[in-house]
């Protein structure tokens, strides 16, 4: 324990003298707690937060660390724990752990199909609704078992018909009105908007707001390309194709921009020469319309004739028509919902759980109230939430931040949670599954450690549990924020090494 002490006193020294950072090590200062912990160890995983930190990678930059007890609560190590730093994705194990706790593992989001007016003999003397309640993954091909849009589209069709409608006097309306009208948080970058990653979130969602753009490149570099089809067709869109010829195996160097309020589409960048049928992926802008829009093409394919081209409900609307269900759609559970969203890191996912959480909670179906309502549910559990400044679920905004401290509080409330099991089973594990599947193979982390990566401009983290060799549960986040603009590989091959000495412990 001595050697500890001046191992922990020289290195305070070290930092004293550079004066970047103040780092606590509760295992010098609480030798009892120590004994639970590889103290050989702890010393290598110190020692690499410090020298990261003080590296020149961090020079005009903030590297935070915290590691908790998930039983005690107490800080095993801590550096810059307490500054609030852009979260990036391992914002996304805040807004699972949220909804898991608030609604339940078994939860699942309901769809329904409905029509006001009256059936008279074959015609439907009023208007279809499409009406969500926040399902992400309504339409969506990630699930086995479960139908994708286009097998909803011809359930829908059958029930309508069930009802012995062939023809409809309105239109397709579609009802998110469970959120609010903004589907995108204001502090998201321009440059995200539309692209996949950037679909924003209506209380109903179809395809999980994606579209897919496929290119005939030209026969030389830097010749315009071709848009040969969009998938699903949404002819709505009004598409601007930009994109050029870029060297062979180049890949896919396109960029999308679009308004969530319009429907204009600008394609730009490159597709690599030689291919005759390169696709990328786009966020739809108006989701909920797009539903809407589906289902008209799909009853007129199917034989049943509608007058309206189809519509979206707003959120203001004072008072609804009675309506009567004509079909209801379950999604998967929530407890499958949130194992995909931190394995594969879906920001779509993550801001419906926001929203819904928000809702759920006190009534707040936007960004600021949901968030302002998440962050109240976790101070009541105990959790620091000074430094809490997130602007959505995703981290998609570059604005919003958290500290380590934040994550690793809300990770060690999760734990007395209820629904823990199905929050701990839903992150990734190392070196086997989701975006950390490929780090620490062979090494003794492996299995280890389950971690939710992040990464943003400027930004990668990690966060997580890790479990010691004595069988304790420790939480942990670490941060880089504003390394240097060349050292992105380098940061990020760093916080590995970490996450392999987290795991050794």
């Amino acid at each position: 324990m001595f050697d500890s002490l001046r191992h922990f006193r020289r290195k305070i020294h070290a930092i004293t003298r550079t004066s970047q950072a103040f780092i606590l090590l509760a295992f010098a200062l609480t030798p009892l707690h120590a004994q639970s912990i590889d103290s050989l160890a702890l010393d290598r995983l110190s020692d690499a937060v410090v020298e990261l930190q003080n590296s020149e990678l961090m020079r005009n930059g903030v590297f935070a660390f915290s590691l908790k007890s998930t039983k005690t609560g107490r800080t095993i190590l801590g550096i810059n724990q307490e500054q609030s730093v852009p979260s990036a994705s391992t914002l996304k194990l805040v807004s699972t752990a949220t909804a898991l706790s608030v609604l339940g593992g078994d939860y699942t989001y309901k769809t329904y199909l409905e029509y006001d007016g009256q059936i008279v003999r074959d015609t439907l003397r009023g208007d279809l609704y499409l009406r969500g309640t926040g399902d992400p993954s309504l339409g969506s091909q990630r699930f086995d078992g479960v139908p994708d849009g286009d097998q909803l589209l011809n359930r829908w069709i059958v029930a309508i018909r069930r009802a012995g409608i062939r023809y409809v006097q309105g239109q397709v309306v579609a009802d998110p009105t469970i959120f609010d009208d903004k589907n995108l948080a204001d502090t998201w970058v321009w440059g995200d908007l539309g692209n996949y990653y950037g679909a924003g979130v209506q209380g109903l969602n179809f395809r999980e707001n994606l579209y897919r753009v496929s290119f005939k490149a030209g026969r030389n570099v830097g010749d315009p390309t071709e848009v040969i089809k969009t998938e699903p067709d949404l002819s709505f869109l009004k598409i601007e194709n930009r994109v050029t010829t870029g060297e062979a195996g180049s890949g896919d160097q396109v960029y999308i921009y679009a308004s969530p309020l319009g429907e204009q589409i600008l394609l730009t960048g490159t597709v690599p020469r030689g291919a005759t049928s390169f696709t990328v992926k786009g966020a739809v802008p108006r989701p909920a319309y797009a539903a809407a829009f589906e289902l008209t093409r799909a009853l007129k394919a199917g034989g049943v004739g509608i007058a309206g081209a189809g519509d979206v409900l707003p959120k203001s609307t004072a008072t609804v028509p009675l309506r009567t269900v004509l079909d209801q759609y379950s999604s998967p559970t929530l407890r499958e919902l949130a194992q995909q969203t931190n394995w594969w890191s879906i920001n779509l996912y993550a801001d419906a759980f926001l929203k819904t959480a928000g809702v759920k909670l006190g009534g707040k179906p936007d960004f600021d109230g949901a968030v302002e309502a998440e962050a109240d549910y976790w101070r009541k559990k105990g959790a620091d939430m000074r430094g809490f400044f997130v602007k959505d679920g995703s981290g998609l905004s570059p604005t919003g931040s958290l500290t380590a401290q934040n994550l690793t509080d809300i990770l060690n409330a999760a734990t007395k949670d209820k629904n823990y099991t199905d929050f701990y089973n839903s992150i990734a594990v190392l070196g086997e599954s989701g975006t950390v599947r490929n780090i620490g193979r062979r090494t003794k982390a492996a299995g280890n450690v389950r971690a939710k990566s992040g990464s943003i401009g400027g930004t990668r983290a990690y966060a997580g549990y890790v479990t010691t060799k004595n069988g304790e549960r420790l939480s942990f986040t670490m941060i880089a924020h504003k390394y240097l603009p060349d050292g992105s590989r380098t940061v990020s091959l760093r916080l590995r090494e970490l996450l392999v000495l987290l795991g050794g412990m």
